[in-house]
C-alpha cells in the first residue's frame, strides 16, 4: 500500500467534548491524501470510544494509546509512527478549515527551501465563537527575526517536513509547555520557516484546555529556548541539550534575571485571566491571579505592586 503524502499527528487526552468536530474537519478536507496517527495520552473520558467509532467509519484514522506520559512523548511517538512525507500537526479541540492540507501542501512542494509552514488562525472560545484572529508573520526572513523574540508560529496550524523533523531531532524533553518554539528554533537555523496568510484553523481555547499551572513552566522553557539558540547563533554549545527538564534554577544559570522572570510569568498570568474573564470563565480567571500572586517577590517596592494590582484590577474589566 502507497504511503501517504501527509501524516496528521493528533495527541488526545480526555477531549471527548471537541473530539467528533476535530475529527470531522479532518475528514472534510478537500486533499485526502493523507493518515491520521491518533495518540490517546491515557484518557479517562469517553475519547478512546469516539476515537473507536471513527477509526470504523475511516481506515485513515490509526489509534496508538499510551498511559499519560505527556505532550511531547505523544508528539515524538507519533512523528516515528508516520509515514507521510509531511506531517500536520492537529490538536483534539481544534477545527481545520476544509483547504487546509491543500494548501499548506502546495506551498512546500513549491516552496524546497521551507520546512514548516503555518497559517493565520481564528482564536474560538469553547462554543466556537471566534474571540479574535491572529495574523502572524508570513515571510521567511521575518519569521526568522521574529522567532528570536517570540514564538510565530501557531504548534496546531503547522504542516512541516517529515525528514526535516527527524533530522532535528524531534521535540525536546526538557521543553515542557514550549516544545514547539524551541523545535522552531533548532530548524530555523538549517531551514527557512513560514506562515500562509490565510484563515486555516479554528484554535480553541476555553476553561478545560487553559493549564494555568503550566504558565509558569512555558516562560522558563521559552527563555531557555531562546538563550539556547542565541548561544548556538554565536557558535557556541547548546547548555540545554543535557537538561532533563528546564527550571527556574537552570534557567538562571544561563544569566537571566530572576526577577525578570517572575514578573513575566505573573504577567502572563493575568493576560490569560483577563481572556478567561472576557469568556466569562470566572474560576479559571480567578485560579490565573491567585497563582500570579505567588510570583509577586515579598521585597517588590510600592511600584511595582501597585502596578500589579493595577492590573489585577483590569481583569475584572
Amino acid at each position: 500500500m502507497a504511503s501517504p503524502l501527509i501524516s496528521v499527528i493528533l495527541p488526545v487526552r480526555d477531549a471527548g467534548p471537541f473530539l467528533g468536530a476535530a475529527l470531522g474537519s479532518l475528514r472534510a478536507q478537500s486533499l485526502a491524501d493523507f493518515e491520521v496517527i491518533a495518540i490517546d495520552d491515557g484518557s479517562q473520558d469517553e475519547t478512546p470510544a469516539i476515537l473507536a467509532r471513527h477509526a470504523q467509519a475511516d481506515p485513515r484514522l490509526g489509534l496508538h494509546r499510551q498511559d499519560q506520559q505527556g505532550l511531547i512523548a505523544a508528539l515524538n511517538r507519533g512523528l516515528a509512527l508516520a509515514k507521510g512525507r509531511f506531517i500536520a500537526r492537529m490538536d483534539a479541540d481544534d477545527i481545520a478549515g476544509v483547504d487546509r492540507f491543500a494548501r499548506q501542501a502546495a506551498y512546500l512542494e513549491s516552496h524546497p527551501e521551507v520546512a514548516v509552514v503555518g497559517s493565520a488562525y481564528d482564536l474560538i472560545d469553547g462554543k466556537g465563537q471566534v474571540i479574535e484572529r491572529h495574523l502572524p508573520p508570513c515571510d521567511p526572513a521575518e519569521v526568522r527575526q521574529t522567532l528570536q523574540q517570540r514564538n510565530c508560529i501557531a504548534h496546531p496550524t503547522v504542516m512541516a517536513r517529515t525528514a526535516a523533523l527527524r533530522d532535528a531531532g524531534g521535540y525536546r524533553a526538557a521543553f515542557v509547555a514550549a516544545e514547539d518554539y524551541d523545535l522552531w528554533l533548532r530548524l530555523s537555523e538549517v531551514a527557512q520557516l513560514a506562515n500562509l496568510p490565510v484563515m486555516l484553523l479554528s484554535y480553541r481555547r476555553h476553561a478545560a484546555g487553559v493549564s494555568v499551572d503550566k504558565v509558569a513552566q512555558q516562560i522558563l522553557s521559552e527563555f531557555a529556548a531562546r538563550e539556547a539558540a542565541a548561544r548556538r547563533r554565536r557558535g557556541e554549545l547548546d547548555p540545554t541539550a543535557l537538561w532533563g527538564r528546564v527550571t527556574r534554577e537552570t534557567v538562571v544559570t544561563l544569566g537571566i534575571d530572576g526577577h525578570l522572570l517572575d514578573r513575566r510569568i505573573r504577567n502572563r498570568m493575568l493576560r490569560l485571566a483577563r481572556e478567561a474573564r472576557q469568556r466569562r470563565e470566572r474560576e479559571a480567571a480567578s485560579r490565573l491571579i491567585t497563582l500570579a500572586r505567588g510570583f509577586l517577590p515579598s521585597s517588590a517596592d510600592w511600584r511595582e505592586r501597585t502596578g500589579f494590582y493595577w492590573r489585577v484590577l483590569r481583569t475584572r474589566v
